[in-house]
């Protein structure tokens, strides 16, 4: 096994995604490339201090151990796994472009695919729970919750990422990585595309009436105040940081989701925490109206189904170069 079987995977769907929002410009209506060179240094900045942070823990844990040189006996051990270390750093500054370029095409995919599902997902919500969910949540103060439903999240994200590049390489480490590049380079945006939605939130602007009136009365100021931003951003065909609205599918699902799965194939005892953080994300989407329950659910399934997608992939390699690899002498058959 080798660094190279999901970072040259990663990298072409990085690369793809970038392409398609190049391609897409023209399209959408949009000319230049995006401002956001400024959220990816930010991306690194983040990644800097989770680095460091394991950094720190590691060498509590060698001085907790006895180490009497945990700092040279880390360094020695970074040195070690020099490879690794190269490709985990690699594989940050890819997640951060893959991460850009996202952005890029999220509000490009809905130029050219206006919402349309809207009242399907409504009305599938209220089949399912007898009412429109959100109001299970009707009367709660979200104020706090609403900061952790973006910030929390991000966070989360981040920190399973610089973890997940931190462990010892392994064929469930590379299916974690390479399905994390999958769901924002080929899930989100085909999703985005095929199911455009813009959620319950939106629902009254895209004309489609009073239904969620109250849900407006229900939100927190500082979500209305950031769904009039993306609006704006949307109806002036403006790119910018965190352009873009899309309900359908729910990537703060499916990541959330994909954060449980790297746990739990890692065989953390945060597995089970990870489970309930990805419970109450979900909840807080419905909630907040970004999302309708249905959106969620479809990005959890996407999140299992790109991990297993990516397993399959990634052991038909490990076969086909098994066969294509010569027999070692003792097993070759005699002359």
């Amino acid at each position: 096994m080798s660094e190279r079987e999901w970072f040259i995977p990663s990298l072409m769907l990085t690369a793809g995604l970038g392409i398609a929002a190049a391609l897409l410009m023209p399209f959408a209506g949009y000319e230049g490339i995006p401002p956001y060179f400024g959220k990816f240094v930010l991306w690194l900045k983040y990644a800097l201090v989770g680095g460091v942070l394991l950094l720190a823990a590691r060498v509590w844990k060698l001085r907790a151990a006895g180490i009497a040189s945990p700092i040279s006996h880390l360094r020695t051990e970074l040195v070690a796994k020099k490879s690794t270390l190269i490709f985990a750093v690699a594989g940050m500054i890819l997640a951060g472009v893959d991460m850009l370029f996202f952005m890029w095409i999220k509000p490009e995919v809905t130029a050219v695919a206006p919402f349309r599902a809207d009242q399907l997902f409504a009305d599938m919500d209220h089949a399912i729970f007898g009412m429109d969910p959100w109001r299970l949540f009707e009367g709660f103060d979200l104020e706090f919750h609403a900061f952790a439903y973006s910030f929390f999240w991000a966070i989360a994200v981040m920190a399973a990422l610089v973890w997940l590049l931190a462990q010892p390489h392994s064929r469930e480490r590379s299916t974690s990585l390479l399905s994390y590049f999958a769901l924002w380079s080929v899930f989100g945006p085909l999703g985005q595309y095929f199911l455009s939605a813009a959620g319950p939130i939106f629902y009254a602007r895209i004309g489609l009436g009073d239904r969620f009136t109250d849900l407006e009365r229900n939100i927190p100021d500082v979500t209305n105040q950031v769904s009039a931003y993306l609006w704006n951003m949307h109806i002036n065909g403006t790119l910018g940081p965190g352009a873009g609205i899309s309900a359908m599918p729910s990537l703060h699902i499916a990541t959330v989701t994909w954060i449980f799965l790297v746990f739990r194939n890692q065989g953390s005892r945060f597995a089970p925490i990870a489970a309930l953080f990805a419970l109450y994300i979900f909840a807080l989407s419905v909630a907040l109206g970004w999302h309708y329950a249905v959106d969620g659910i479809v990005g959890a399934v996407g999140a299992l189904v790109s991990h297993a997608a990516c397993r399959a992939y990634l052991g038909r390699g490990a076969s086909i170069r098994a066969r294509l690899e010569p027999l070692p002498p003792s097993a070759e058959e005699p002359a």
